[in-house]
C-alpha cells in the first residue's frame, strides 16, 4: 500500500499523544496494513509484551555469519518473523515521526545510493571512511535516551497544582495541567469523583470533548486542590518514558561486541545493542547519528567540502586537498567521531583522486553517476547467452559465474531471469529510464521472456512468489 500524507500525519499525531501499550498496540495495527495490506493479522498485546521481554527476545534472533569478500566474517542477527514484523512495522512508524539529517541518504524514504553519489560527481578528491562495526557499536541506553528527546518526546509527564478550569456542557470538568495533560472529574453531590475510560488514560476523552464548550470554569479549584484529590490525580500521570523502554527493547538484543577498556585497547563484552539484521536497526541509526550528522556537516562547511553518510559509510568530496595525515581536517575529524562513540575503521579509509575510478557507495562518480563497466558487460554477456544457447543453458552459466562472484556470501541458488531483472531495475535506477543503454538491454530481457516454457515460467513464479501469484499466470496468461 502506498503510504500517503494523511497516513504519515496520522501516525504522527497519534504518536505524539499516546499515553499506554494498548494506545502503542493501537498505532502499530494501523501501520502493519500499509506494510502488508489490508489481509494482515492485527498485532496482540501478549505478541508485543513476549519480544519486549529482555529474557526472551535473545531467543527470537538467529545468529549466522557470511564471509566478506575483502576477508574475515559479518555476524548477522536475523529475528524471527514475529519479531521481524513487529520491527518493520515500529520502523515504519519511526521514519513517518523522524526527519532525518539531510547528509543522511541511507535507510531514508525516497533516497538511495544514487542520491549520496550525486553530491561527490566531478570533484578532484573524493575521501571515504567506514565507521567500525556500526549497528552493535549503538547501545540499548543510546536508543532509550534518543526516544525520550524530540521530535519523540517519551518522557513521563507529571501533574501540576496550577490548573486552568474549564466548564463543559455534560457536567464532566477538565483541567490541563503545565504539561498539558488534561485530567477529568465530575463533581457529584460535592464530591469528586475522576472520570476514565476503560484502559486507564483518557485519550478517548481527549477526542470527545473537542466538540463541546470551553468557557472557564474557576469555581471548582476548591474541590480539586485537596491533597486527596492531588494523590489521586497521581495515579493518572502518563507514564509515556515506559513507552520508549518498550520500543528500546523490542530494537535491541544482547550480544558480544568490542568496546575500548580504560587502557584504549579492544575487549570483548556482553551488550544490549542494535543487532545487524533487524529492520529497526537501520532507522535507529539514523536518528542515533544526527548529531553526527550535524557536527560533521558543519566541519565540511567549515573546510568547503561536500559531506554525504550512507549507513556506516561517510564520504567527503572537494576539488582542494585537504586529507593529508596528521592535517586539521583529519584531526578534526577523527575527534568528531570518537566524540560520538564511534571509530573509524581505518582498512577501509581511502582518498580517490581524479584521473582514477572514484566510487561512492559502489557508483562511479568521475563524470556522472554511473554503474561500472563490468556491470553493464556482464548483463549483455548473460542476455547473449540465453539468445544463442536458450534459457536452461545459459542460466547455467550465469550460475557457475554467479557462485564465482557471490559464493562467499549467498548459498541458496538464485533465479537467473530474477537476477537478471533485478540488475536491469538497478540499471534503471542508476542511468534513467530514458537511458539508450537500459533501454537496449531490457528490450531484449522483455523479448527473452515471452519464449520462456510456460510450464517452466508457472514452476519458477511458484518457487519464489508462492502459488497464488502462480495461479494468476496460470488463468490469465496460459489457460485463457
Amino acid at each position: 500500500m502506498k503510504i500517503e500524507k494523511e497516513h504519515i500525519k496520522y501516525i504522527q499525531d497519534e504518536f505524539a499523544t499516546m499515553q499506554s501499550r494498548e494506545d502503542f498496540l493501537d498505532l502499530l495495527n494501523y501501520a502493519k496494513p500499509l506494510i502488508y495490506g489490508d489481509n494482515y493479522i492485527p498485532f496482540e498485546l501478549k505478541q508485543i509484551t513476549y519480544y519486549a521481554n529482555p529474557k526472551r527476545s535473545r531467543k527470537a534472533y538467529k545468529e549466522f555469519q557470511i564471509k566478506k569478500k575483502s576477508g574475515g566474517v559479518r555476524t548477522i542477527y536475523a529475528p524471527e518473523n514475529g519479531l521481524k514484523t513487529i520491527q518493520k512495522t515500529i520502523a515504519l512508524i519511526l521514519q513517518c515521526v523522524f526527519e532525518p539529517h539531510e547528509a543522511a541518504k541511507g535507510f531514508v524514504m525516497g533516497k538511495s545510493i544514487v542520491d549520496n553519489a550525486k553530491d561527490h560527481v566531478g570533484k578532484n578528491y573524493v575521501y571515504n571512511i567506514d565507521l567500525k562495526d556500526f549497528f552493535p557499536s549503538i547501545d540499548q541506553a543510546r536508543v532509550w535516551a534518543c526516544l525520550k528527546l524530540a521530535p519523540f518526546n517519551l518522557i513521563d509527564q507529571k501533574t501540576s497544582k496550577e490548573f486552568d478550569f474549564k466548564k463543559l456542557e455534560t457536567g464532566i470538568r477538565r483541567f490541563t495541567t503545565e504539561f498539558d495533560e488534561e485530567i477529568f472529574y465530575q463533581l457529584k453531590g460535592g464530591t469528586f469523583l475522576l472520570v476514565n475510560d476503560k484502559k486507564g488514560n483518557y485519550k478517548a476523552y481527549q477526542k470527545r470533548l473537542k466538540k463541546l464548550d470551553k468557557d472557564v470554569f474557576k469555581d471548582a479549584a476548591k474541590y480539586i486542590t485537596t491533597d486527596a484529590n492531588l494523590k489521586e490525580l497521581e495515579k493518572l500521570t502518563v507514564h509515556r518514558e515506559k513507552l520508549a523502554n518498550m520500543i528500546a527493547s523490542l530494537s535491541c538484543t544482547k550480544m558480544q561486541v568490542e568496546r575500548k577498556d580504560e587502557n584504549g585497547s579492544w575487549v570483548k563484552v556482553i551488550r544490549n545493542v542494535l543487532p545487524q539484521g533487524a529492520p529497526t536497526s537501520p532507522v535507529f541509526s539514523n536518528i542515533i547519528c544526527q548529531r553526527l550528522d550535524k557536527k560533521l556537516s558543519g566541519v565540511a562547511k567549515r573546510f568547503h567540502l561536500n559531506y554525504t553518510r550512507y549507513a556506516d559509510d561517510i564520504t567527503f568530496s572537494s576539488m582542494h586537498n585537504v586529507y593529508q595525515e596528521n592535517g586539521k581536517f583529519l584531526k578534526e575529524l577523527t575527534k568528531v567521531i570518537k566524540g560520538q562513540n564511534f571509530d573509524i575503521k581505518e582498512s577501509k579509509t581511502r582518498l580517490q583522486k581524479t584521473g582514477y575510478r572514484q566510487e561512492v557507495t559502489g557508483l562511479i562518480v568521475n563524470d556522472k553517476v554511473n554503474v561500472r563497466k563490468r556491470y553493464v558487460k556482464q548483463v549483455r554477456m548473460w542476455l547473449y547467452y540465453w539468445e544463442k544457447y536458450g534459457y536452461n543453458k545459459a542460466e547455467s552459466i550465469f550460475l557457475k559465474d554467479y557462485f564465482i562472484d557471490k559464493g562467499h556470501v549467498k548459498n541458496a541458488k538464485p533465479n537467473f531471469g530474477n537476477v537478471l531483472s533485478g540488475k536491469l531495475e538497478y540499471l534503471k535506477m542508476v542511468k534513467g529510464f530514458e537511458n539508450t543503454t537500459y533501454l537496449s538491454l531490457n528490450k531484449r530481457f522483455e523479448k527473452l521472456l515471452g519464449v520462456i516454457d510456460p510450464i517452466e515460467r508457472i514452476l519458477n513464479e511458484w518457487e519464489n512468489n508462492g502459488i497464488d501469484s502462480a495461479m494468476k499466470i496460470y488463468k490469465t496468461d496460459i489457460h485463457e
